[in-house]
């Protein structure tokens, strides 16, 4: 505590503000970015995952759809006996293939005309002509690149090169399965799926994703702008090493082997953090810099009145007792610059008698004076007061003047408390011990004409209010309620927690009263931004009300003439929101 006492004022406010704001704003917003870069990360990888998921639904979902059309076609009775068939002459069969053959394999073509563009029987059949949707099994055909390898074939999804007209070759995807039919010819059906849809659904994610639809040997058969790649002929377009997202098809359908892989664009994701650090930064700036305007204004507050006081005491060794005239505030400085004024006035005032009185030679009268100067000298240091009162404890309690040690032990306690401004607000039970020795004091002067009662629910007494806020109410009714009454005076105080979880605190006195004119103009100048002439401690309360706890809080006044007045202070709990 001495190091941190030699310290000059700016240094202690500029400690702070490196220490208490800078440093803390600086850790927390480094732990926010952080959270928030994960947390960015973490949701464009959902949202990542999600989209691929969304594509592998589509896409199984057509290519179940192909298979269903596979199975259908496979399993028609009327069309395999068709391909079955020995047909007389090439005429037979032609009127055979466009009355029946072609009508049906249209009726299928259309029933899934959104995912497929070609559907083409082969049968090793000799009576059946090449032409149309119908295909001899012929060498040149089982050296295709979708031709199984194995016969009977199993229903799996197969790529081949397919050349455009007029453009570039693309990967064709096709599904080829053996019909079940005799023995004595091999039927095979191929089906071509349309690669628009693929193409569209890989396409449609090109801002946030990179997708590549992968063949069982590793080559990526459909990814953006695969339909317009002139590169796409030698098949060798492979997805990155490095993929950030993969989903293999199931084992057991037509695309087994067959897998959906997807890079993450970090592009947009990096945007999204380099604005919200950008945003972060900006925002910590500016707390900063308000923080750093506030400290120096503070500081420079304290600094700029402790200086003017330090400067006038100087002034004060050269007997130049002039007064601190500017703006000094209505805060501790503020209060000691006034303490100092009066000191001041007092000194020069006392300085003047002495003059005269050693120019009159009173020799008493000058030993007074001085006794008093000595006792005004002694009031700029508290401890001198407190040790004199401590002297005067221990003489009253040898001499066993038990009543009188009381109420100096309680003054004493009051006036340390009163110097003492380490804490603002404190419980109302600490609240109430001080407002007792208070009455204790106040009943010592009065004697049996001051009676008071103090009634607290465990609740109420656990509350926090600002110190001396209580104190001040009590010592506002034993001066103007009690002072003034004839006959015996009781002061009540009271305090409980509402259904709204406030505390009321209520000081009630059997004094004369106020008028209802006096008792309007006191209600609406206590609310008022204007000092007061007089009752100022009724109004300082409510002000230091208001500091904590905002408009939400209430100091009313009631009263009526030779009845009494009654003040309730109205303490919304902060807890409570």
């Amino acid at each position: 505590m001495r190091s941190i006492n030699d310290l000059p004022i700016r240094s202690k406010f500029i400690m702070l503000y490196l220490l208490g704001v800078l440093l803390p704003i600086a850790i927390l917003l480094a732990y926010v970015l952080n959270n928030v870069a994960a947390e960015i990360r973490a949701r464009e990888t959902l949202n990542a995952q999600q989209s691929l998921d969304r594509i592998y639904s589509a896409l199984h979902q057509n290519f179940s759809g192909v298979v269903a059309l596979g199975n259908a076609v496979s399993s028609d009775a009327e069309l395999s006996r068709l391909l079955e068939n020995e047909y007389a002459s090439p005429v037979v069969y032609y009127n055979t293939y466009y009355m029946d053959i072609r009508r049906t394999l249209s009726r299928y073509s259309l029933a899934y005309a959104q995912l497929v563009t070609n559907i083409t029987l082969f049968t090793s059949n000799p009576t059946i002509a090449n032409g149309g949707s119908c295909q001899q099994i012929t060498p040149l055909i089982q050296e295709l690149e979708w031709f199984p390898e194995k016969l009977p074939a199993d229903a799996l999804l197969r790529v081949y090169l397919r050349q455009q007209i007029g453009q570039t070759g693309i990967l064709q995807l096709c599904l080829t399965r053996t019909l079940y039919t005799s023995s004595r010819y091999t039927e095979l059906l191929k089906i071509d799926l349309s690669m628009e849809p693929i193409y569209r659904l890989v396409e449609n994610e090109v801002p946030f994703l990179t997708v590549y639809l992968v063949a069982p040997d590793g080559t990526a058969v459909c990814y953006p702008g695969s339909m317009l790649d002139s590169h796409i002929t030698d098949r060798s377009v492979r997805p990155p090493a490095t993929c950030d997202l993969h989903i293999a098809f199931g084992e057991k359908t037509a695309m087994r082997g067959w897998a959906l892989m997807a890079d993450i664009n970090d592009e947009p994701m990096n945007q999204s953090i380099r604005e919200a650090v950008w945003f972060g930064l900006l925002l910590g700036t500016l707390c900063s810099v308000f923080a750093g305007a506030m400290a120096f204004l503070f500081s420079r507050s304290i600094l700029y009145r402790s200086r003017r006081l330090l400067r006038h005491m100087d002034n004060m060794t050269a007997e130049n007792f002039s007064p601190i005239a500017h703006d000094h505030g209505m805060d501790e400085i503020g209060e000691l610059t006034l303490h100092f004024n009066a000191m001041g006035s007092r000194l020069k005032q006392l300085i003047n008698d002495l003059y005269i009185l050693r120019l009159q030679q009173k020799s008493m009268e000058l030993e007074n004076v001085r006794a008093e100067l000595k006792y005004l000298q002694a009031q700029v240091d508290p401890h001198f007061l407190f040790n004199t009162l401590n002297a005067l404890l221990v003489l009253s309690v040898r001499n066993g003047h038990n009543e009188e040690a009381e109420i100096i032990r309680a003054l004493s306690k009051i006036l340390r408390r009163m110097v003492d401004t380490a804490n603002d607000v404190v419980p109302l039970s600490t609240e109430l011990e001080f407002v007792r020795m208070v009455l204790k004091l106040e009943q010592f002067r009065f004697g049996d004409k001051l009676q008071y009662t103090l009634s607290v629910t465990p609740e109420a007494s656990m509350r926090d209010v600002p110190v001396m806020s209580v104190q001040g109410l009590v010592e506002n009714a034993c001066k103007h309620g009690v002072q003034s009454l004839n006959g015996q005076g009781i002061i009540r105080v009271t305090a409980w927690v509402d259904e709204d979880d406030a505390l009321l605190v209520e000081v009630s006195d059997n004094g004369v009263g106020i008028t209802p004119a006096r008792l309007d103009a006191l209600q609406s100048q206590i609310e008022s931004q204007q000092d007061m002439v007089d009752s100022i401690g009724l109004q300082n309360i409510y002000r230091r009300l208001t500091l904590h706890y905002g408009q939400s809080v209430s100091l009313t006044l009631r009263s009526a003439d030779e009845r009494g007045t009654i003040v309730t202070i109205r303490i919304p709990n902060p807890k409570g929101g």
